[in-house]
């Protein structure tokens, strides 16, 4: 099990968080995914993850890892 912390940028409110989840959640292998409005992202995984396949999936969105 691999786990990830990370902080986003752009979230303000729970759709914005709705919606990173849906693009995080099309990653093969993520088991779980924990995000919050103050931005704290927390991945657990049952393989590694890049952090180049995250920043992928939000490409073309408002929201970003500081």
């Amino acid at each position: 099990m691999f786990s990830y912390q990370y902080k986003l940028a752009g979230l303000n409110c729970e759709a914005c968080i709705k919606l990173v989840k849906m693009d995080l959640g099309g990653i093969k292998g993520i088991t779980n995914l924990d995000l919050n409005l103050d931005g704290a992202l927390e991945i657990k995984a049952d393989r590694e993850i890049d952090k180049e396949e995250i920043v992928a999936a939000l490409k073309g969105t408002e929201y970003k890892i500081l």
